[in-house]
């Protein structure tokens, strides 16, 4: 199993051990095209020797970014880009690049139809981390190709553009803190936010941890992500991907529905 895990990478040093226990497919977040990642260089993405290799582009991306890009993508010793963007997919064919596309949109790709819509168009999804594990199975069983399954790390609650660590700290004249943790007043959730120069990501204040997943067929990858999390319990958690869920692990919406949609209430 743990040949199907893809694993996001916060620390290039740590390349090496993760190899010791299996992982042979990597992710990273590249510089300046990301938002709630560590973030690397093109030379530095570049010089990692891995079997597979991914970058991350999270961002949803200007004219000016494209226009960057088309410069910088083709400099890139990749194997695959994982997107946000639906522009990238122009990009890339107008490029002629031979190079695998895999579409992230946290909160989209809730079911079996806009899944296969975009498994037309690109070589997999990774589908949305507010499902429960039967609708998860359900997209399984119906998607044209293999897809891609959160496991493991702080899911992300929200993106913005602005930087609202930023706004909130010169509103309110409060110190300014990046990667803060914050609580909803009324309800008393807390939300890990993180700003950069490109906006804000707010996680879940608990690593979730989707191992009831494992096994399921028609899965290219798991992902794994080691944002914010000890490199140790990362280690821990590959080496043994069964194991039973962590007092600071919950299973996310596995087992309890999100409601898109209220119902019609009878008058």
């Amino acid at each position: 199993m743990i040949s199907k895990i893809i694993l996001y990478v916060d620390n290039l040093s740590y390349i090496d051990e993760y190899r010791e226990v299996g992982v042979s497919t990597f992710l990273f977040a590249l510089k300046d095209y990301c938002v709630g990642y560590n973030t690397n260089t093109l030379g530095e993405i570049n010089n990692v020797k891995v079997s597979n290799k991914f970058v991350l582009i999270n961002r949803v991306l200007e004219s000016k970014d494209i226009d960057k890009l088309k410069e910088l993508l083709p400099k890139l010793k990749v194997d695959g880009i994982i997107f946000e963007d639906v522009g990238l997919l122009h990009l890339v064919k107008e490029l002629k690049l031979n190079i695998k596309m895999i579409l992230f949109q946290n909160h989209f790709n809730t079911n079996s139809s806009s899944v296969n819509f975009w498994l037309d168009r690109v070589d997999s999804v990774l589908i949305s981390n507010e499902l429960t594990s039967n609708e998860i199975k359900t997209i399984c069983s119906n998607a044209k190709k293999p897809i891609v399954l959160n496991l493991y790390g702080y899911n992300q609650v929200m993106y913005s553009r602005r930087l609202l660590l930023s706004n909130w700290s010169e509103e309110f004249n409060i110190p300014y803190k990046n990667n803060n943790l914050i609580e909803d007043v009324a309800t008393h959730v807390r939300f890990r936010a993180l700003e950069n120069d490109y906006g804000t990501v707010m996680y879940s204040d608990k690593i979730f941890n989707g191992k009831e997943l494992l096994g399921l067929d028609n899965v290219l990858y798991y992902y794994v992500n080691s944002m914010m999390i000890d490199h140790d319990e990362i280690i821990k958690y590959l080496a043994n991907l069964n194991r039973d869920l962590l007092d600071c692990e919950d299973e996310g919406f596995l087992d309890k529905p999100t409601i898109y949609k209220l119902k019609e209430r009878n008058k």
